[in-house]
């Protein structure tokens, strides 16, 4: 009986010292659910304008730092706004592309100049009713149409290249811009065009840069892939530096594509990265910030 009085003391002194389970506040999953929550409160749908829809025509991606040798960048495409169809402007067509006291590069056109066999234009924008290339600004970009003028403007000396895009869908064309550099550019500060692109974060790159140089590219948004076609290469053909005007095409015909500068060929080679898609302009301050390009007109011809 002593024993068992014992060992009874022994239980419940031993009991007492344990640590008392608390009940918890929250099981796992709750915990959880209000971190995701305020996960998805805090994230940013999009980095545009309150209650537009994120359905690109303007996209930004992750270029190279123009000062890096290798000038190979990475790529994180980022959606931004729709444009709306009160946005759209009417098109006119021209019966020919002709020099002009205004359109010095043209003034004495070079024989292999495309414009000079292909006719007609299949549309032509000078920027007098609106813009077919969709119109955008915020903190880091603007595409906006002032005084008859297509301006894009990279606000801040980073990494982004941005590119906003028309509507249509080509295949074969000769596609051109003329377009002037800012008073302020230097070095690979640079303009031009995205085409045959698929969707609004991929595409063929054609640029040229404020100290004379040109590039072809392709981005490949699902393998995160950037590939340089053709590398910065240097021509006489470009007006370079500060107000220095250039028509800057590229005709692309099944897998040949042809760039040309200020009427001159520039190079030709095979790609069948991309077989069709819209095309846009686009603009990146690699040294310049607030470095601004200026487009007289967009025009294309489509191609049998």
């Amino acid at each position: 009986m002593k024993k068992l009085l014992v060992l009874g003391l022994i239980i419940i002194l031993f009991s007492g010292c344990l640590p008392q389970q608390t009940e918890p506040t929250a099981n796992v999953s709750d915990i959880i659910a209000t971190l995701v929550a305020a996960t998805l409160t805090t994230e940013p749908q999009s980095k545009d304008q309150p209650g537009q829809t994120v359905s690109a025509s303007v996209s930004t991606v992750t270029p190279d730092p123009a000062a890096q040798a290798t000038d190979t960048p990475e790529f994180t495409p980022t959606l931004t706004l729709t444009p709306t169809p009160t946005e759209t402007p009417t098109l006119t067509e021209t019966p020919t592309l002709t020099p002009s006291a205004t359109d010095a590069s043209t003034s004495t056109l070079a024989p292999e100049d495309p414009v000079l066999s292909l006719g007609v234009p299949s549309a032509k924008d000078t920027f007098d009713n609106g813009s077919i290339i969709y119109q955008y600004s915020d903190s880091e970009f603007s595409f906006q149409v002032e005084d008859d003028q297509f301006v894009m403007v990279a606000k801040k000396t980073n990494s982004y290249e941005t590119w906003s895009l028309s509507w249509e869908d080509l295949t074969n064309f000769y596609l051109e811009i003329t377009g002037t550099f800012g008073q302020d550019c230097a070095g690979k500060d640079r303009y031009g065009m995205i085409f045959r692109a698929p969707d609004t974060s991929e595409g063929y790159l054609i640029t040229i840069s404020c100290d004379g140089q040109y590039r072809l590219s392709t981005y490949e948004s699902e393998d995160d892939e950037y590939t340089v076609i053709k590398n910065w290469t240097s021509s006489s053909s470009i007006n370079q530096g500060a107000g220095g005007e250039n028509r800057l095409g590229v005709k692309v015909k099944g897998d040949k594509i042809t760039g040309y500068i200020n009427g001159q060929k520039v190079f030709e080679l095979n790609d069948s990265t991309f077989s069709h898609g819209r095309f846009g302009v686009l603009v990146k301050a690699a040294n310049t910030a607030g470095f601004t390009a200026h487009l007289d007109q967009v025009v294309y011809w489509k191609l049998p």
